[in-house]
């Protein structure tokens, strides 16, 4: 039997160990799945400026944290223990400077990609927060501009996934952000409009969560609609990771919740914090083994969870 099948057949429900008021719905009775609160981070972070409307998480090999600090328009780094380490930014255009950051990513190397929206930018970073390239567009036979970027990605291999709302598609690009194929324009038959996240899972599915259209849309790895998970729940997903054991992490900015579907785009679970964790408006979402890593842009905190399945 397949990774796959069993994770169908043992469907999971996620509750969290949460106050009478705020229970966690139950979605299936074959196996139940905790919610753990371990830590929060934010507002304040050591720094001389607390957080403002974080948009992103990402987290490297070495299990140094990076977050894209929207309302300072900042890259915020920390240590393993949440303890500050570092920052770069500040509005402006220059190398170092940046307009509302909204997406990060790491590649192989921990190389930091920021999608830097006002300025309408990728800009890549090594570990230690030092500038190594900025790019304006993408190159097909000639030069395009990116319009309004809003999300990014790397594949195991390397390659870019990119979201761009203007130009109202997603590209496949390689590292030197030549374009490969593009996927989810408004002229096909699944038209992404809001790219808000993009994820992977094991095969190199592409996961990316339309906020616009409140779905998530899976791609093949070569950009072949494969299926549509939560069009009849979702209202304005803006962060969706994929945990390998588990399955499909969506946050909703427009209904406060985390939600979790299995591989067939079935709900398992829904959440929306305890108490004053309660979630206002989540934004990114990482997943660092089991651990789930919510970014509550309203609250200027993010929310650390790990699920505990029962049997």
């Amino acid at each position: 039997m397949s990774k796959l099948s069993i994770i169908v057949s043992f469907a999971v429900v996620l509750t969290l160990a949460c106050s009478p008021e705020k229970p966690g719905i139950r979605l299936t009775t074959q196996s139940i799945l905790n919610l753990q609160i371990i830590d929060v981070i934010g507002p304040s972070i050591g720094s001389s400026r607390p957080l403002n409307q974080p948009r992103d998480i990402a987290i490297n090999m070495f299990n140094e944290i990076f977050i894209a600090d929207y309302g300072n328009d900042r890259i915020v780094k920390l240590d393993l223990a949440y303890n500050f380490i570092a920052e770069i930014g500040g509005f402006g255009i220059a190398e170092y400077s940046l307009n509302g950051p909204v997406s990060l990513a790491l590649d192989n190397v921990s190389n930091l990609y920021v999608v830097d929206s006002g300025n309408r930018r990728l800009v890549r970073f090594d570990r230690r927060l030092n500038f190594i390239s900025e790019e304006s567009g993408y190159t097909k036979d000639n030069k395009i501009d990116f319009i309004n970027p809003v999300s990014v990605n790397v594949a195991a291999r390397g390659e870019i996934l990119f979201g761009d709302e203007g130009i109202g598609a997603c590209f496949k690009l390689d590292q030197f952000l030549y374009y490969i194929y593009e996927f989810g324009s408004r002229s096909s038959s699944q038209p992404i409009y809001y790219p808000a996240d993009i994820d992977f899972d094991k095969n190199e599915n592409i996961y990316v969560a339309d906020s616009e259209n409140g779905k998530i849309l899976v791609y093949d790895d070569f950009g072949m609609h494969i299926r549509t998970i939560g069009g009849d729940i979702l209202q304005k997903p803006t962060g969706v990771a994929v945990s390998p054991r588990i399955g499909i992490w969506v946050t909703d900015v427009e209904s406060g919740m985390l939600y979790c579907f299995d591989y067939k785009g079935n709900e398992i679970f829904r959440w929306n914090g305890r108490g004053y964790l309660q979630l206002i408006k989540p934004t990114g979402l990482f997943i660092d083994d089991d651990t789930i890593y919510i970014v509550d842009s309203a609250a200027s905190r993010i929310i650390i969870v790990k699920p505990i399945i029962g049997s």
